[in-house]
């Protein structure tokens, strides 16, 4: 079916892994002084290793378990799939944070990567008790973050956000339409990330 295909599109491209990437881009590319300052070769090498460290390894790994039988399939559909991944991912992404952290770049770049942690090792905790939706977990963060810098910040930047929320719909009906979750798992994801993200940059 059309849509069908449509929700797998949407939610290979907006795999939660990918997000980490996804914010630094816009990070970048956001009319601010703090990107002005950072020289267009250092931000390509710092989002290639972001991609490598937050996504490529990450992923390794997990065909690495898969292929060893550890986890079922990538999918994760069950609670017990997940606490391998979870843990390899929450890894992955404080050692980022750690290596970010040495560049001297503005701190809510840093402050992201450690929300992005945060964030893993709450669903890793949640999932001992529940299942919701990574996919919205993820981009829920992201509007938290985006929503956190225009608030502190004082930046003029609605259609990025406009847009964050567009396509928090577009991922929410993927993971609907491909039966992967229930509304329930779907808006607890997406409102624990956002929650999580905004209040961790409205207080730092």
């Amino acid at each position: 079916m059309p849509e069908t295909r449509v929700a797998n599109i949407i939610s290979y491209i907006f795999h939660p892994l990918l997000i980490p990437t996804y914010v630094l881009i816009l990070f970048f590319n956001m009319s601010i002084y703090y990107s002005y300052v950072i020289p267009e070769y250092s931000k390509i090498r710092i989002i290639g290793l972001v991609f490598i460290t937050t996504f490529l390894f990450p992923l390794i790994i997990n065909l690495i378990f898969l292929k060893h039988r550890l986890i079922p399939s990538l999918q994760m559909k069950m609670r017990e799939d997940r606490l391998l991944p979870f843990i390899v991912t929450a890894v992955f992404y404080y050692m980022t944070y750690h290596i970010i952290k040495q560049l001297y770049l503005p701190d809510f770049y840093n402050l992201y990567l450690l929300g992005a942690t945060l964030l893993v090792l709450i669903a890793l905790i949640i999932n001992f008790f529940c299942k919701i939706s990574l996919h919205m977990l993820a981009i829920g963060g992201m509007t938290g973050i985006f929503l956190g810098l225009s608030l502190k910040l004082m930046l003029g930047i609605p259609y990025i956000i406009i847009s964050i929320i567009f396509v928090s719909g577009l991922i929410g009906f993927a993971r609907l339409k491909l039966k992967q979750h229930k509304a329930s798992e779907v808006y607890s994801g997406y409102f624990v990330g956002l929650t999580i993200l905004l209040v961790l940059f409205l207080l730092f």
